[in-house]
């Protein structure tokens, strides 16, 4: 089930991406509510898995140079037996089971690109199970998942449900709805 948030949740979600050590009490006082309505919601937020407030190592401050996405073919039959030894890895910093012409996505770090190199003949390509590697370089990052904002429609669809914020009205919820329509499978369009 989907938890929808308010706006209130909202801006806690972005004081905190600023600053997740900034105590209740600044929130509140920046937001103007109660330190005790601040601290339930970020324990709600936190305790419905809305938010996870932990450290965020910076690989680059630590001598980890290169960031590098990998996309792996696997073996048919092998996916999720190579996928663990990939999360298994301390290089790797996301394993993603993926669709298309390849089967898994890795981001990796490393502290040079001799060792990226390494990582990928040494390690990657002698998993059993590993067909094949597509390798990119990342030298910028302009955005991380810690940086991300929820979109400010508040719309989430999961299949035919639509939850949206509770401060629309009812009238604009229907109509919203009528103009999502659920894929059946039939008709023209790319995927027939």
């Amino acid at each position: 089930m989907v938890r929808p948030i308010d706006d209130l949740d909202r801006s806690i979600i972005r004081l905190l991406q600023e600053d997740s050590r900034m105590p209740s009490a600044e929130i509140a006082r920046r937001l103007g509510v109660a330190e005790r309505t601040v601290r339930a919601r970020i324990n709600r937020l936190v305790q419905d898995g809305v938010v996870k407030l932990v450290a965020i190592i910076n690989p680059a401050a630590l001598g980890y140079d290169v960031t590098a996405d990998i996309f792996l073919e696997v073996e048919p039959g092998r996916l999720e037996e190579v996928a663990e030894q990939l999360v298994a890895m301390e290089e790797v910093a996301y394993v993603g089971l993926t669709t298309g012409d390849r089967d898994i996505s890795i981001q990796v770090f490393v502290p040079s690109v001799d060792a990226l190199y390494r990582f990928i003949t040494e390690k990657l390509q002698r998993i059993p199970g590993v067909v094949g590697t597509t390798t990119y370089v990342v030298p910028r990052v302009l955005k991380w998942l810690h940086n991300w904002s929820l979109p400010a429609d508040g719309v989430v669809t999961t299949g035919r449900r639509m939850v949206r914020r509770r401060r629309r009205g009812r009238a604009a919820r229907s109509q919203a709805e009528a103009s999502v329509t659920p894929a059946t499978g039939t008709g023209g369009g790319e995927n027939a």
